[in-house]
Parts: structure tokens; C-alpha cells; sequence
């Protein structure tokens, strides 16, 4: 510390004998200008981009909120649609090795891409690159009225509206 001030000196000695020949005044008015700076500098450089990133975080977790509600809708509307047409229609569930046929002839009937399917224990997974939402809720539908259970599904967005990308939907026949 004392090298530092050392060093320092002979460059602050103009300035600090600037400082003592301003009249007490003119200190005390470049002393506010001073805080002011600061606190202008603090306020736009710190508070300000910290307050509207946690607004964009909060609105951002309000849509997602908001999705997820609606997501669940559709998921009961499915749900309650399979039952009703179940009863009906007298669909026969599917058996265990009938699943994989079934999954391949109604990608196929949807036009959906299958980009990799892998058997998990009982399980399918299915992955899909890009689905529109309403085909992909189109098959869940046929899946869950043949009595196959969704047991997970791994969503995610993609840059064109109405189209989503399936990372993992997770499949088994109901016992």
C-alpha cells in the first residue's frame, strides 16, 4: 500500500492542489456531483438490468405457467374423449407386442418422422425432431384410447408456431 501511494503522488499532486484552491463551495458542489454520479451509474449499470431481467424471468414463468395449464386441459379433454369413446366404440386395449406395430402405423397415418424409438424395459420411447402440436395431441389421443399409457413426455418449442420438438415420449401398454 505504502509503494502504491508512493507511485501515486507525484501523478494526484496536481489534482489535489487543484482540489484545496477551489473555494469550500465549489468542493462541496463537486462532492454531489460526484454521489450523483455514482448513484446514476449504480442505478442503470446494476439496479435497472437486474430489475428487468427479473421481470422478463417472472412474465416468462407466467406464459410457461399458463402453457403447462392449458397443456393439462387438453391432457384431461384426451383423457375423458378415450373413456368416452372406449365405452362406445368397444376398442380392445393393446396387447404388449402389438405396441411397436401400432406406434409405426399411426406415426405413419399422422405423418409424423420418427427419429428414434427404443425399447425401455416395457416401455417405447419415441423421439420426434418436429411435430405440429395438434398431430402430436392427435396421436396421444389414439394411444391413450387403446389403453397405452403415457408415462412421460419431454416437450420442448421450436422457432415455428405450432410446431414442437419431442425430445421423449415415454409409452407402455396399461396391465
Amino acid at each position: 500500500m505504502k509503494k502504491l501511494r508512493q507511485r501515486l503522488q507525484p501523478h494526484l499532486q496536481p489534482f489535489i492542489a487543484r482540489w484545496q484552491g477551489l473555494q469550500q463551495r465549489e468542493q462541496r458542489l463537486l462532492l454531489g456531483l460526484a454521489a450523483l454520479l455514482v448513484f446514476t451509474t449504480l442505478w442503470l449499470g446494476v439496479w435497472k438490468p437486474l430489475h428487468e431481467g427479473v421481470e422478463r424471468a417472472e412474465q416468462q414463468l407466467r406464459s410457461q405457467q399458463s402453457y403447462q395449464a392449458w397443456f393439462e386441459r387438453q391432457a384431461a379433454r384426451i383423457y375423458q374423449q378415450q373413456a368416452d369413446s372406449t365405452h362406445q366404440a368397444g376398442v380392445q386395449p393393446l396387447q404388449q407386442q402389438e405396441l411397436s406395430a401400432f406406434l409405426s402405423r399411426t406415426t405413419a397415418e399422422l405423418e409424423l418422422n420418427i427419429t428414434r424409438i427404443q425399447p425401455q424395459n416395457d416401455a417405447q420411447v419415441l423421439v420426434f425432431d418436429e411435430a405440429h402440436f395438434t398431430t402430436l395431441l392427435t396421436l396421444i389421443e389414439r394411444l391413450v384410447a387403446r389403453g397405452v399409457a403415457i408415462e412421460s413426455l419431454d416437450v420442448s418449442e421450436t422457432n415455428t408456431p405450432g410446431v414442437v420438438r419431442v425430445r421423449r415420449l415415454q409409452v407402455r401398454v396399461e396391465a
